[in-house]
């Protein structure tokens, strides 16, 4: 053979390979069978790698050089809103007392402070999500200003509630310090301090849920913890939370006998997830389903920018994230029967941003795509809520 063949047969391989893997993630299709998961020893953060990527980013702003949708409405979207948070002025609290749900039946607490965190937090990640699309340093600044003020003011968070809250409602706040890596105007010593009251203050909380919690607790803690691995380079904290990912394929042994030993159903009522569907004889089913799969699927992105490809993991009875998000969409957006309860609460306008995730990860239904088509940008609380300028209609399969 030619030295000229050879190398066009190598050409023609790495155009392949391009084509197969646009975005170059080496890849693990978790199976779900594994007994642990290790990191290989040369893996190496690469950052951002929370809601996004340096490869995904470089096609986001393609899509929107040339207009492409829905990225062009999107990041208009974006724009807007991370101008109107030009004027925010953050107000962190010396303390934060957040009131479990059960607690004294004290549901107004615990709204209220979720729209404290979310707010605080939503202004730094869309800000910080502007900056790193338009490169325009008045975003970074804004988003830098936010973790600065909370990190000064040492909020310490009390009450049974901040478990979840944190995790849940918080989380962007990572995602910002995250896309925030290499901005020079966010000094050193303000990143140490950051890390540290973040470790003390959130990082313990969320951790404490990720292994001794199940339902959407569990998964509202994977979800800070692993936001922290990737932004920390923390490689124990990564592999903690890679794991009890997988748990969700394995059986609990002390639910043995109850549906609820496995996370993922697959059974006559369809694919779901027990510990949800069936909350207050499932009246709160579809909503603490929205609230799991939100959280759970920024999770698997992570995973995915570490190489862990959890959309291929099944149950032994073929149980899949995949499966559990497209019953969600019949049952939610669609009005098929909710077997638990005839009448559930749904809030179908807001926790959505597990079908565009899904969209991107997997070859989901004709109806899913056209309901997408229909109701970008999904912009919802909790998770990445400009997932569809980050994610819409990227394929990574």
């Amino acid at each position: 053979m030619s030295n000229l063949l050879r190398l066009n047969l190598r050409i023609k391989l790495l155009m392949a390979l391009v084509l197969i893997c646009p975005f170059g993630f080496s890849q693990v299709n978790v199976t779900g069978k594994e007994d642990h998961i290790s990191l290989p020893k040369d893996f190496q953060f690469q950052h951002p790698m929370t809601v996004t990527s340096k490869k995904e980013i470089a096609v986001v702003k393609d899509r929107i050089k040339n207009g492409m949708e829905p990225q062009k409405t999107a990041f208009r979207k974006l724009i807007y809103i991370a101008d109107s948070f030009q004027r925010f002025i953050p107000d962190p609290p010396v303390s934060m007392e957040i009131i479990s749900g059960k607690q004294n039946s004290s549901t107004r607490n615990t709204l209220d402070q979720r729209i404290w965190l979310w707010r605080n937090c939503s202004a730094a990640y869309t800000s910080a999500l502007a900056f790193t699309y338009t490169g325009n340093q008045k975003y970074a600044d804004k988003a830098v200003k936010i973790l600065n003020a909370w990190v000064n003011k040492g909020t310490v968070f009390i009450g049974n509630g901040r478990y979840l809250q944190i995790g849940a409602w918080f989380s962007p706040m990572l995602y910002a310090a995250d896309l925030l890596h290499d901005f020079e105007g966010w000094n050193q010593n303000d990143r140490a301090k950051f890390k540290k009251w973040w470790q003390d203050q959130c990082l313990v909380n969320t951790l404490e849920i990720m292994v001794n919690k199940k339902n959407n607790f569990k998964d509202a803690g994977i979800l800070g913890v692993i936001s922290a691995a990737m932004v920390f380079e923390d490689r124990e904290l990564l592999e903690k939370a890679l794991n009890e990912l997988l748990l969700a394929y394995k059986k609990n042994p002390k639910d043995a006998s109850k549906n609820e030993s496995w996370k993922i159903a697959k059974d006559e009522k369809g694919v779901y997830l027990p510990l949800e569907a069936e909350r207050e004889l499932g009246r709160k089913g579809l909503v603490y389903s929205y609230l799991s799969m939100t959280t759970t699927v920024q999770s698997m992105e992570m995973a995915r920018y570490a190489g862990y490809n959890f959309w291929t993991a099944k149950t032994p009875d073929g149980g899949t994230y995949q499966g559990v998000i497209e019953q969600l969409f019949k049952w939610s957006i669609q009005g098929e029967p909710f077997p638990w309860n005839p009448k559930p609460d749904n809030e179908k306008s807001v926790q959505v941003n597990s079908f565009e995730i899904a969209n991107s990860n997997c070859r989901i239904p004709a109806a899913m795509k056209a309901w997408l088509k229909k109701n970008r940008p999904v912009l919802g609380a909790q998770g990445d809520e400009y997932v569809t300028l980050n994610k819409g209609d990227i394929f990574n399969y």
